[in-house]
């Protein structure tokens, strides 16, 4: 490792580890959770911090732009490659992508309509794209819907790509997509990467300041996420209560909705509804409006999204129903 390094690096999957929180953090995040659970106590904000912090979509990715440089400094090569980066929610990574493919001039795929991906028709897709050289697909996500007949355009473009039909280029890949990708189809993407862990030392420069153990605490909330440590960090102070908690009611339809949305990361209502048909639309406009007033959930512009500062009582939630979880 460098004697400048700043932190940031790109790593295989199998090389992230998930930052411990302190042995307090955990005695007092069991605390507060049972306090919610018998009185319905919520956490006061904290003061005599500055939170005013960017967000998980503004922080400053030069760093990590940079340790994608010198993780693909020496590709591709002459031989068709595809490379696969995976995006844990609220990152940032696919926007780091963008900024790197960017400088580099590689074009952006589009996601494929509506035609194309209930007709599975990957080859009319690639001539839409009319892309020769390097490429980037950013939302890997964005190329499926989990239903009977939305999941053969993705199985049948990762044979093209691992076959190389389609030339060399960089998939960023949600890490909950991934996940479902390994448990759904017998294909095996080679040597998944993603962004090391953060750490409390490179909180400091997007604006986290703080003692060690606070901040160290911090990151082991976020999982060792960037953007939802900024999330959690803002929630810890505001003056609305503080991090989002799920409602009492949470059922099974609450996990269907919620692993729905983390698993294409955000869905229009027409798709979400396409995804659970299990659930009626009353029925899952009733869920959406209690996960909102909760602060579960956002409206993103047509679509819902996971709120940041809820994800990791979201997987919490998700791993206790035994839903099949990413690897971050």
């Amino acid at each position: 490792m460098r004697e400048d390094d700043d932190g940031w690096q790109v790593i295989e999957l199998c090389d992230f580890v998930c930052p411990a929180p302190p042995a307090s953090s955990r005695l007092r995040r069991g605390l507060r959770r049972l306090g919610r659970l018998l009185v319905g106590h919520h956490d006061e904000p904290e003061s005599g911090l500055d939170g005013r912090v960017p967000s998980h979509e503004n922080f400053d990715r030069q760093p990590a732009v940079a340790a994608l440089a010198r993780w693909a400094e020496h590709w591709p090569g002459t031989r068709a490659e595809v490379r696969f980066l995976l995006d844990p929610p609220f990152s940032g990574t696919a926007d780091m992508a963008r900024d790197w493919a960017g400088k580099r001039r590689w074009p952006c795929l589009s996601p494929p309509d509506e035609s194309e991906l209930a007709g599975a028709d990957v080859s009319g897709w690639w001539r839409r794209q009319g892309v020769h050289g390097p490429w980037l697909l950013d939302e890997l996500a964005r190329y499926f819907l989990r239903t009977p007949t939305g999941m053969t355009f993705l199985r049948d473009l990762l044979v093209r790509l691992l076959e190389g039909k389609l030339g060399s280029g960089l998939v960023v890949c949600n890490s909950w997509t991934y996940r479902f990708i390994h448990q759904a189809f017998a294909l095996v993407l080679p040597h998944p990467c993603c962004l090391a862990p953060v750490t409390p030392h490179m909180l400091q420069p997007l604006g986290l300041k703080g003692a060690g153990r606070k901040l160290a605490a911090l990151t082991a909330d976020a999982r060792g996420n960037a953007g939802v440590a900024l999330a959690l960090w803002t929630a810890d102070h505001a003056d609305n209560g503080g991090r989002p908690e799920l409602p009492t009611e949470a059922d099974d339809t609450t996990a269907f909705v919620l692993y729905a949305l983390l698993l294409h990361g955000g869905l229009e209502p027409k798709r979400l509804q396409w995804v659970l048909p299990m659930l009626g639309p009353e029925r899952l406009a009733a869920s959406l409006q209690r996960l909102e007033y909760c602060g579960q959930v956002v409206w993103q512009g047509t679509r819902w999204q996971l709120s940041p500062a809820a994800y990791p009582a979201v997987r919490e939630f998700l791993a206790s129903r035994d839903h099949c979880l990413d690897d971050f």
